[in-house]
């Protein structure tokens, strides 16, 4: 442990006065032995140097728990410190070119107040990339209501990994554009499409809630209309190295309408939640047995009371970003239910844009 911190430190002190130009001049075609990054994602092995994305954890690893286990699982060569294993890089022409971009994606055309600190219903249309995933049985033909979950493109929708399949339920469709559940009068035309195939994160422990991402793939394409949208991706380079602190993102859903739970909300709620640093989340987590990564983002009010607990689990984290809404973060888990002093926990999107481009066909 000791050796491992020297050996931060000291790359540190080696490389910060080159930093700037080393983003500059870093060459998109990198060479070097393969290797299986943590995440087992395809990388290659090169000098920390020549990785910004694990150069940034390395930056910040005295205040992100977890961070120091991920770079020591990074290291090519245990001789060698600065050999990490970085996973291989797109070129920017063809920077995650399955998804979409503004302004095909995370338009709405409701205008939301400046700050909403209490749950709300929201108006028709307000998030148009929101989804309802329906389950059955094999001795009811549901559908069953569970989890929510968010459009990304005209055939996929992202959703918590503990939202796949949870037995006995088996996922079969997804319902865009409601608004209100059992109420034919909302003025929402809501469409159901049935699911193709289910995909969780093959790292998603039930144990540690960590990975907990999935995707599903429709067997039609969604027709787009004004209350039926994608959301947009943190694809920026900006967005995937913001760690979102004190910012202010939505969160909507189905979910339970009461602190601590209870029923359902038969009309979609919204509500703003602002994002807490890691090292604190995680203090309050450790003694309820989980652990909080740089992977997940935590959010929520010290009070408690208004939570993640008023959208459902798969459901996105909204920031919205110039005249697009971006989706940062999906229902992961809690304690309780707006529990005082415990935020609630997402997995951070810009973790997976490579898992979710790799697996989108």
């Amino acid at each position: 442990m000791i050796k491992w911190s020297l050996s931060l430190c000291a790359v540190l002190v080696a490389i910060s006065s080159a930093n700037a130009q080393l983003y500059l001049n870093r060459t998109r075609r990198q060479t070097g032995p393969s290797c299986v990054t943590p995440d087992r994602i395809q990388g290659i092995c090169v000098n920390i140097r020549s990785c910004p994305t694990l150069l940034n954890l390395l930056k910040n690893s005295h205040s992100e728990p977890g961070v120091k286990d991920f770079l020591r699982s990074s290291k090519c060569n245990p001789d060698v410190p600065s050999e990490v294993c970085c996973k291989m890089e797109r070129q920017e022409s063809q920077d995650y070119p399955t998804l979409m971009s503004p302004p095909e994606c995370g338009k709405t055309y409701v205008n939301q107040q400046p700050r909403i600190v209490g749950g709300q219903p929201a108006e028709l249309g307000a998030w148009p990339w929101i989804a309802l995933l329906g389950y059955r049985t094999k001795n009811s033909p549901g559908p069953y209501w569970q989890c929510g979950g968010s459009l990304i493109s005209e055939r996929y929708v992202i959703t918590a990994a503990h939202c796949i399949n949870p037995r006995p339920l088996t996922l079969y469709i997804i319902r865009l554009g409601e608004s209100e559940l059992d109420n034919d009068n909302d003025g929402a035309t809501p469409i159901d499409i049935l699911v193709e195939s289910v995909l969780a994160h093959p790292n998603y422990s039930f144990s540690t809630k960590l990975d907990d991402i999935g995707l599903v793939k429709l067997k039609e394409t969604v027709p787009f209309s004004r209350n039926v949208q994608p959301i947009c991706l943190p694809k920026p380079p900006e967005m995937r190295s913001q760690a979102f602190v004190k910012y202010f993102p939505f969160v909507a859903g189905w979910g339970s309408t009461a602190s601590g739970g209870g029923p359902a909300s038969k009309k979609l709620l919204q509500i703003q939640v602002p994002v807490t640093d890691n090292e604190s989340c995680d203090k309050v987590y450790t003694p309820k047995g989980a652990r909080i990564l740089s992977k997940q983002l935590c959010a929520g009010y010290p009070k408690g009371g208004k939570d993640a607990c008023q959208g459902d689990s798969g459901g996105p984290l909204m920031l919205p970003k110039g005249s697009s809404y971006y989706l940062i973060g999906v229902v992961s888990f809690g304690y309780g239910c707006a529990q005082a002093g415990f935020p609630g926990v997402y997995t951070r999107v810009t973790s997976y844009l490579d898992w979710i481009v790799d697996n989108m066909n």
